[in-house]
């Protein structure tokens, strides 16, 4: 038994749970699958960031905003300066938080910085020289020393049947940093897929005013063809992703290089619905190599074909690739527990 504190500046809840929307927070699928399986190894884990979520997750004891536990090992998802969290006007606190834990526990115990986000630079990793750097990509990044890999996790559980019936192809995530991948994968195919009897549908915070993108008009202007929907919660967010015969796993460049696997990889899986791959990504065949996109054309194709699969087909596609993920050993999220425990 280890008392083993994670700091998060998001939700840990149950799915029936997750309700709250409007806010980023893009681990909240995998968070509980840790939190469940470290608990059922009779580890006790701290929340210690301040608690947001209005219900208590079972599991977690929160000592977030105050306090600091006797810990093992205090594992980071790494928090950077946005204009909430940082400056004069900040209205956050996690980033505050996040430097008071790491004065707190470093050189005392072991600490696992996750940077996932990939917002961690140079004078921060100097600033923690004996806490372990890990980031999800298969290779992952290198500033001023090595990073160990910890890729987002599942315990492969579908959550839901593939939709009945699906005319739409999309996309739910946030609008960041991904404007050359959704230009290609969804923008300049969304006119002749509607031509063919399918809506290009996209979710997250791209209607929402915000210094950080482009306005909500310019948006629409530049994509006539794309139906924009609001940032939802997670329940429902996934109920839409749910009802799309397919999407795109688009990304930043860097990303695709790195081969970061986001956790919408995951989501995919446990919602079944089937995913594309863009040929740049380094390890384009991560879902078999039947699934990465070539061109255009070959992606239309792609999604036509899907367009006319069945519930039962696009499910046993779902479980192809699912298959091909696990054979990489890689998503376990026992291999994330079994890697906590060896440090402690």
């Amino acid at each position: 038994m280890a008392n083993i504190g994670i700091s998060f500046w998001g939700f840990c809840e149950k799915l029936k749970d997750s309700k709250t929307a409007n806010t980023p927070d893009g681990h909240r699928y995998g968070r509980p699958i840790l939190i469940d399986t470290l608990a059922s190894r009779d580890h006790i884990i701290y929340a210690m960031q301040e608690k947001r979520e209005p219900h208590n997750y079972p599991g977690l004891v929160y000592a977030g905003g105050f306090g600091f536990p006797d810990l093992d090992i205090l594992f980071v998802e790494w928090r950077f300066p946005t204009y909430k969290n940082f400056g004069p006007n900040k209205t956050e606190p996690d980033l505050d938080r996040q430097t008071e834990l790491l004065k707190h526990y470093h050189g005392k115990i072991p600490i696992v910085i996750w940077d996932a986000d990939y917002k961690m630079t140079p004078e921060d990793e100097l600033a923690w020289p004996e806490a372990i750097i890990c980031d999800p990509a298969l290779e992952p990044k290198r500033l001023t020393r090595d990073r160990q890999r910890l890729m987002f996790w599942t315990d492969w559980k579908a959550l839901m049947h593939a939709s009945e019936d699906s005319f739409e192809y999309g996309y739910v995530g946030n609008n960041y940093e991904r404007e050359n991948h959704f230009k290609r994968y969804y923008s300049s195919i969304s006119e002749a897929l509607r031509m063919k009897g399918i809506q290009t549908k996209v979710h997250g915070n791209w209607l929402q005013v915000s210094p950080e993108r482009e306005s909500p008009a310019d948006l629409i202007r530049k994509h006539p063809y794309i139906a924009f929907g609001p940032r939802l919660n997670f329940v429902e967010s996934m109920e839409i992703l749910n009802s799309f015969v397919t999407t795109t796993h688009i990304t930043k460049p860097s990303y695709a290089d790195c081969g970061f696997v986001s956790p919408r990889y995951l989501e995919n899986l446990a919602f079944n619905v089937p995913a594309l791959v863009p040929h740049d990504f380094l390890k384009n065949d991560i879902l078999g190599k039947d699934w990465m996109i070539k061109d255009p054309g070959d992606q239309i194709k792609k999604i036509e074909f899907l367009a006319r699969t069945s519930r039962q087909a696009r499910e046993g596609l779902v479980e192809e690739q699912r298959s091909a993920m696990k054979e990489l050993n890689l998503f376990d999220v026992e291999h994330v527990a079994e890697f906590l425990e060896n440090l402690i």
